[in-house]
């Protein structure tokens, strides 16, 4: 059975999208009781993903919706920001704050002017928290740090076996798939991360005898 929103047109979809999480909450809300619809958390979760998947789908799986980040939002602003009121039996409404905020949004979206806030931190929703785990960790390598911060004289043969996760007394077979396994996390994340990618070809380059003499390589 295909969803399909009980609160927004598809036509409203492309300005929808730029709103944060937050304001499309409280759209959704909005709208529902315009319409006269009473919403139930899971009901708001399911709104939040159909309009805008990229950011509300579960990591790594983008067929399911990610209950926890709307369902975390609305407790926040339930609480001290005071842009919700009710609960989960009788459902929620906005607040005199929040309805200001509605009221902004209908006429921003009617004119089509909604601007889409840029996140810093913005989590690829394709990708599940264990695929993204191994370039966390390299990103906190001592190699990479160092490089960050303009210390590349400082990098040293230490740092190049903290970055692979080895050390002189590894096995040549797990020193092979070690090295293996990091080079093709460098290769996925060097795309949107030219520090990685350029940490990665001073290693390799400054330390080849180091990585030979592991790998037992002639």
């Amino acid at each position: 059975m295909k969803l399909e929103t009980k609160a927004a047109h598809i036509n409203e979809f492309a300005q929808l999208r730029k709103l944060s999480t937050e304001k499309l909450i409280i759209w959704v809300i909005g709208r529902s009781h315009e319409l006269g619809l009473r919403l139930t958390p899971e009901e708001i979760v399911i709104e939040c993903w159909l309009i805008n998947p990229e950011k509300h789908s579960l990591r790594g799986y983008n067929q399911f919706p990610d209950s926890s980040t709307v369902q975390k939002r609305i407790g926040e602003m339930k609480g001290k920001k005071g842009l919700l009121s009710g609960s989960e039996m009788s459902g929620y409404f906005l607040t005199e704050i929040s309805k200001r905020i509605y009221a902004d949004l209908v006429e921003l979206i009617n004119l089509d002017s909604v601007h889409a806030k840029k996140g810093v931190s913005i989590a690829d929703r394709t990708m599940s928290s264990m695929e993204e785990a191994p370039y966390k960790r390299l990103k906190k390598t001592p190699a990479y740090e160092k490089y960050k911060n303009g210390r590349v004289e400082q990098i040293v043969e230490t740092d190049y076996l903290y970055f692979y996760g080895i050390n002189w007394h590894t096995k040549k077979s797990i020193v092979h798939n070690r090295i293996k396994n990091v080079d093709a996390v460098v290769y996925n994340f060097s795309i949107t991360d030219d520090i990685l990618k350029e940490v990665h070809q001073l290693l390799n380059k400054k330390f080849a005898k180091v990585k030979q003499q592991l790998l037992g390589d002639e």
